[in-house]
């Protein structure tokens, strides 16, 4: 499904023509009403393909994208625009499990910058404002997952950066680690031979546990959940947020409408 926004007067002040792609439309509805502020809004879309299509159609300056997206997923939308549209920058709005599963992918796909949908207003305008003038922005809590060393010093570990890099990974399936670190399958699994050594363990969930212990936090990041709707923490956030920019744009037009009033009745004849 996809929505076109007419365009408006253009104002003397460069305001980019953006797609955004949300699969939740609370979430985009309240976007929509914060970023209207500094983005002129020319489309959206809920699902990959609608997205790939507006971009292709509307040819914008700048799209905002979500990852868990229906048909295609963000990684392939990304690609896509990127080869028919390489000026346009791509700013991924997400939650942290999908900006940590997905992260270099995203970035060998053409993604600029990284922002959490839980992160708020202003570190979200922070990204646009960097985004939009291309150039890279990562989240610091998603480059804090993404970018990890050690809390605590193992001596004799001796590991290097990219079995850091698998040893984090470890959740995942060989081949999807291959694929987001952009690495050969074999070259995956020594790696791993070579970390079980290192940290003295025989399985790679005990060298997951021991990664725990050293501190690292395993990738992707799992998300907290409410034990009664099974809603994700971040989730619940985003929509909070999303409710509260509807609201204040609410008010703001009821303290228009309060304005108009008190001038007309001050103009009305005695």
């Amino acid at each position: 499904m996809e929505s076109a926004v007419p365009s408006s007067s253009k104002p003397s002040a460069f305001r980019p023509r953006t797609i955004i792609c949300e699969r939740h439309e609370l979430i985009r509805f309240g976007l929509k009403r914060v970023i209207s502020e500094v983005l002129d809004i020319a489309g959206e879309a809920s699902d990959g393909m609608a997205a790939y299509e507006i971009v292709k159609r509307l040819r914008p300056d700048f799209v905002i994208l979500d990852v868990d997206l229906d048909v295609l997923n963000g990684v392939e939308v990304s690609r896509r625009i990127n080869q028919e549209l390489p000026e346009c920058n791509i700013l991924v709005l997400t939650d942290s499990y999908h900006a940590t599963k997905y992260h270099n992918q995203l970035l060998r796909a053409g993604a600029r910058g990284f922002c959490l949908k839980s992160s708020g207003p202003r570190t979200l305008f922070e990204a646009i404002e960097q985004v939009t003038r291309s150039l890279p922005y990562c989240d610091p809590k998603i480059t804090q997952l993404v970018k990890q060393v050690p809390v605590i010093s193992a001596p004799n570990t001796n590991l290097t950066d990219r079995e850091i890099e698998v040893l984090i990974r470890l959740d995942l399936r060989n081949k999807e680690i291959s694929e987001e670190l952009n690495m050969k399958l074999r070259t995956v699994e020594k790696h791993i031979e070579c970390i079980l050594a290192k940290l003295k363990v025989s399985t790679r969930t005990g060298a997951a546990l021991k990664a725990v212990q050293l501190g690292y936090v395993l990738l992707p990041k799992m998300p907290t959940r409410d034990p009664v709707t099974g809603v994700s923490h971040e989730q619940t956030l985003a929509e909070l947020q999303a409710e509260l920019s509807i609201a204040n744009d609410h008010l703001k037009a009821l303290l228009k409408q309060n304005d108009l009033l008190k001038q007309a009745l001050n103009q009305k004849p005695q």
